[in-house]
């Protein structure tokens, strides 16, 4: 054995010896042997024997015996070892003269496998084999499945971990002395299956492609511009590089595509050969010379498959995905060959449904997203397809289909009106079902996935009428005959295939289509949608404007294009991002919606049910009229379900939704509290009362805004701007910018922030330096003080910034030759470098100090930020928890990702009327206008306010309040700003809002304990006090519920992604196993019997 894996097997004895020291397991004394005893003349790794007599009670192999030796780079699931292992098993049974085999293991630091005991080896061995130790020929393909299927107990990550080395000796004994049956305790052959497949691409990555792939596309120009070509061609902005990076530092993901394809390719080929004559498929790695030859025979067998079946290009064609790069590793060969033994032993018919089901489950849902696939939910795509597909003869697309879980839900739906049942059908059904479904996904890895999905369903009856369309959905007009960018290969000849579009247009479309932005879209896309949707961007004024932040989802796109494809009275049902619900673009999206669809409902969700930290989301329920008369009679539901602490069913929501729209009268809220919990909360509105709204659309779901028209027809408020101009931080720039329609950066941060050693190694004379306030993180309290910021400069943070208000003539020699480190073709200090780019340019290059050169008559070069305007409030441009409007008793300059609140010219405040407004802007009802005006960014749910948001807010108009009430409102500021310090900052959740509501409101556990939190101390008092001064009694337990209900909605998305959060009929318990020793383990109530896992 190799040095890693004596170690392993070393460390592994010593901690079962360790175990067994402890006391008896099961009531046996273990003993724990290396090297001994010999079995038939063989040498097991590790055995674990009963103490009195030495009988073996387990064995463990940890290495692979080859023709050249032993390997320590192998699979434990790959036939040959397990077949190594039974040897020993079968051998012990012999010798020692036992009823049945101990249990057998194989093992290696990534994972252990567990066998036994086996009542009859031999049936499964040839013992001439196993007497020359050649133990790939020792065990049949079927014999290896007939063991799976029979003796298989389980497979654990982590074997160094004692908690499950305690249950793998625990297991053994009780099995061992038959105190248990295996079916009590062992796992599904659905579990081996996944397991199997998913640690094949984990184990090929690792060892024999991620490594060669890397060296050839950083030595091979061809070979990276080809693989660069088709990343373009399938949609990739900046080709490869979006894949694999600019340095090739994610080339890992490109490497797991290209293997699970390979993967996908045997799979199939295997499935086909029990349907058509095609040339068996055998391990043939012994008859090559090296990975490309083995890779062209592979390829030679794709092809038969191709030609023979006149079909599943898809499958077998994915163009980037096909030009795997594998090691020359024998033992690289040697993996591929146990995968083909694997496949080759399994029975099609008892196991093919099984396989189909399984294969839904392969790929990780974390690794899908990594990969690009957002993964949706079974149950949320089971409750759109159950709401759009209305009978067994619906045809139904799904654009930008990913990985096809919408299109098996639709599968599964209209089987279930074929039929009665959710279960594999007929051949007859099965092709009229595909026949029925259409797929279009620009890139070839998820058309893979989804045609895989699709075929596997039946793979007793594969068939060759996949409607899957690798192409841009926006390059697809309705009822298009489209011509595949491959040929079908045809004893006859390759020839084209066509896929027909039904001219009469689809019964339903539906999808997730994807969360990309605007400038992430290739410029190809981007051409499509504005040639598709021209006039309708125009007319609803979405056209993107990356420049103004006005930047919609695709998803908005493709829910105006799908409409061209839907008939009168065709459904549509996408799950989107819920930002357009907060958004400026949405009003306009939603009068598109209003004008060209009866909207059925608009569902938002609480909790995230994707892994993935951005991704809040809502589901869209549309109709595409088939009576435009009748249209204002339609009922639009708003409906918001609070599934953070409780299940909903799929079936519970829709009959709630069309109990509120056919029970309810408009606007009245209907709130339904579940047993388990959850809540759903809904509002119905007639479709002609929204044809004039020009709200924020989630304000239909809560109506905030009632409680803000009470506060505006006070005499006591004022909107912000009569009083102040915001800006999005303070130097001259950055409000001219602003104002201007200008992004407000500086345009250079690295040019223009300084730490004060950084300061002092240039030489820059302070009078060039200005205090700085670098990042709203450093604003944690509600006032900032010259020692707040001294202490940023104490710590070496960014705490000046370069201001140069002169003529470059009038400037010192330290100045200029700091100047001109940022300009020109030998600039030192640079911009970030951008797609495309070999560097990034220089600091006078930027959008920013090209504009300032454009505009001498207010800066004197591009350098010149012109001078810092001083502002009594700063305020958090994204927080958390709370946005916090703070006094500024140190004036600085700002990064343009803090807010200035700048008095406007002739308007003064003294002191008392500053902290009573400041009191006011820190209270609920400031807050409820952050959470509605505001937008929720970041993985952490930031709320994020920008200066058109703030120009709404209404604000107390200190200047007509009594001298009584001003001081008992800065004397609560003064308390406010003191409890805060007091707390550590008003930046943690607990401080905001106490130990038992952050709790409730994330979701989490490591909160600080016994803590009140300002929101249910001083900031209620200050509630109560405006709620007092302005004379609105009756409304500020309504403003403060609604605070915390949509800061529950929000906070929700930040917390661990609740996917089983909504229930569905699924057909298979979905697999939460992501890669590496990470993953969670299984065991426990994992296991049950088959039917119940599958159903």
């Amino acid at each position: 054995m190799s040095r890693p894996e004596i170690e392993f097997a070393l460390n592994l004895r010593d901690l079962l010896e360790s175990i067994c020291s402890r006391g008896p397991i099961g009531g046996l004394k273990l003993k724990v042997l290396m090297g001994e005893p010999k079995l038939g003349g063989k040498t097991p790794d590790i055995v674990v024997v009963r103490e009195s007599d030495g009988v073996p009670v387990l064995i463990i192999e940890t290495k692979r015996k080859t023709e050249r030796g032993f390997s320590r780079e192998f699979s434990p699931y790959s036939p040959s070892v397990i077949a190594q292992a039974l040897s020993y098993a079968a051998l012990a049974k012999d010798d020692f003269n036992i009823p049945a085999t101990p249990l057998f293991a194989a093992a290696n630091p990534d994972v252990i496998v567990l066998f036994g005991p086996v009542d009859d080896p031999w049936s499964f061995l040839d013992r001439d084999a196993v007497s020359r130790s050649d133990y790939s020929s020792a065990m049949s393909p079927q014999a290896f499945m007939r063991l799976v299927s029979k003796y298989y107990v389980f497979d654990e990550e982590g074997p160094l971990r004692e908690e499950l080395v305690f249950k793998l000796l625990d297991t053994s004994v009780k099995l061992w002395l038959k105190e248990v049956e295996v079916l009590k305790v062992r796992k599904e052959i659905g579990f081996w299956l996944i397991d199997q497949l998913r640690y094949f691409v984990d184990f090929m990555d690792r060892y024999f492609v991620r490594r060669p792939l890397f060296i050839k596309l950083s030595r091979d120009q061809d070979f990276y511009g080809m693989l660069d070509g088709y990343a373009r061609e399938i949609g990739y902005s900046n080709g490869l590089a979006d894949i694999v990076g600019r340095n090739l530092e994610r080339v890992e993901n490109l490497s797991r595509m290209m293997i699970y394809v390979l993967m996908n390719k045997i799979i199939f080929y295997k499935v086909l050969e029990y349907y058509y004559k095609l040339p068996e498929l055998k391990p043939f790695a012994s008859d090559v010379k090296s990975s490309k030859d083995y890779l062209q025979r592979l390829n030679e067998f794709f092809n038969d498959a191709m030609k023979t079946s006149r079909d599943f290009e898809q499958i077998f064609c994915t163009g980037l995905y096909d030009h795997i790069v594998i090691s020359d590793d024998e033992r690289a060969l040697f993996q591929i060959d146990e995968l083909i033994r694997m496949l080759s032993g399994i029975n099609l018919q008892e196991f093919g449904d099984v396989i189909g089901h399984v294969y839904e489950n392969l790929i990780p849902e974390e690794e899908r997203h990594r990969l690009g696939q957002f993964y949706t939910p079974r149950p949320i795509a089971e409750l759109i397809t159950t709401w759009c597909i209305r009978s067994g003869d619906d045809v139904v697309l799904g654009p930008g289909c990913g990985s096809g879980t919408f299109e098996v839900e639709a599968y599964w739906r209209l089987v279930e009106f074929k039929t009665g049942r959710r279960t594999i059908p007929s051949r007859r059904v099965h092709e009229k079902v595909l026949n029925q479904i259409y797929a279009i996904d620009i890139n070839s890895f998820p058309a893979q996935l989804t045609s895989m999905n699709l075929a596997m369903k039946n793979i007793l009856a594969p068939v060759t009428n996949l409607n899957v369309i690798e192409s841009d959905f926006f390059s697809i007009i309705p009822g298009q005959e489209v011509l595949l960018p491959y040929k079908v290969q045809t004893p006859e000849g390759p020839k084209e295939r066509r896929i027909y579009l039904p001219k009469e247009g689809f019964d339903a479309v539906f999808g997730n289509p994807p969360y990309t932005r605007w400038t992430e879209i290739s410029q190809n896309v981007r051409e499509n949608i504005r040639n598709r949707l021209k006039k309708d961007l125009s007319d609803y004024n979405l056209h993107a404007d990356v420049e103004r932040g006005r930047e919609p989802g695709i998803y908005v796109y493709f829910i105006m294009w799908a409409k061209e494809f839907l008939k009168p009275g065709g459904r549509l049902g996408m799950i989107i991002s819920d930002s357009w619900l907060q958004a400026d673009y949405g009003s306009d999206f939603f009068k598109f919606m209003l004008d060209n669809y009866d909207i059925y409902a608009i569902i938002d969700i609480s909790a995230r049910v994707f892994p993935v930290p951005l991704i809040g989301t809502c589901i869209v329920l549309l109709e595409k009229p088939s009576n435009r008369a009748e249209r204002g009679d339609n009922k639009v539901v708003f409906a918001y379900l609070d599934v953070s602490r409780g299940t909903i069913d799929v079936d519970e929501i829709l009959k709630f939704i069309e109990d509120v729209r056919n029970k309810v009268r408009t606007e009245k809220p209907v709130v339904r509290d579940l047993a388990s919990g959850a809540r759903i909360m809904a509002k119905a509105y007639a479709q002609k009362e929204l044809a004039g709204y020009e709200g924020r659309i989630i304000n239909l779901i809560f109506r905030a805004e009632d409680i803000l028209d009470l506060l505006e027809q006070s005499p006591l408020i004022r909107r912000l701007p009569e009083y102040f101009e915001p800006a999005r931080g303070n130097t001259v720039w950055s409000v001219w910018a602003i104002s201007h329609g200008r992004r407000p950066d500086v345009g250079g941060e690295g040019f223009f922030y300084f730490t004060e050693e950084r300061a002092r190694q240039l030489g820059i004379p302070q009078e060039f330096l200005h205090p700085l306030l670098p990042s709203s993180r450093y604003m944690k309290n509600f006032a900032f003080t010259r020692e707040d910021w001294e202490e940023l400069r104490r710590g070496d943070a960014e705490c000046y910034l370069f201001l140069c208000h002169r003529q470059r003539n009038d400037l010192p020699e330290s100045v200029i030759n700091y100047i001109q480190l940022g300009e020109g073709p030998n600039a030192q200090i640079r911009l970030r470098r951008r797609p495309g780019e070999a560097e990034g340019r220089p600091i006078n290059e930027s959008q920013a100090s090209q504009a300032r050169l454009e505009h001498r008559d207010i800066f004197f070069d591009w350098y010149d930020l012109g001078g810092v305007v001083e502002s009594p409030i700063y305020v958090t441009y994204g927080s958390r928890y709370w946005t916090r409007f703070v006094l500024a008793r140190y004036q600085c300059a700002l990064d343009h990702r803090i807010l200035a609140l700048i008095p406007k010219e002739g308007v003064e405040f003294n002191e008392i009327e500053l902290k009573a407004l400041l009191a006011y802007l820190n209270s609920s009802f400031s807050q409820l206008q952050a959470e509605i005006r505001g937008r929720t960014a970041g993985g952490v749910a930031l709320l994020e306010l920008d200066v058109s948001s703030l120009s709404n807010f209404l604000i107390l108009d200190v200047k007509k309040l009594p001298r009584g009430d001003l001081e008992k409102l800065a004397q609560l500021f003064d308390k406010l700003e003191t409890e805060t310090r007091k707390l550590g900052g008003a930046d943690r959740v607990e401080s905001v809002f106490g130990s038992e509501l952050a709790k409730e409101l994330t979701g989490r556990s490591d909160v600080r304990e016994g803590i009140t939190g300002l929101f249910n101390t001083v900031i209620k008092d200050i509630d109560h006090e405006v709620e007092r001064i302005l004379g609105l009694e009756n409304i500020v337990e309504s403003a403060r519920a609604m605070v915390l209900e949509m800061a529950r909605r929000r906070l929700s998305r930040a917390g661990e992604a609740r996917r089983g959060a909504i229930r569905g009929s699924e057909e298979i318990q979905e697999i939460e196993r992501p890669r590496g020793r990470r993953r969670r383990r299984r065991g426990g109530n994992t296991s049950g019997t088959l039917n119940e896992w599958l159903h």
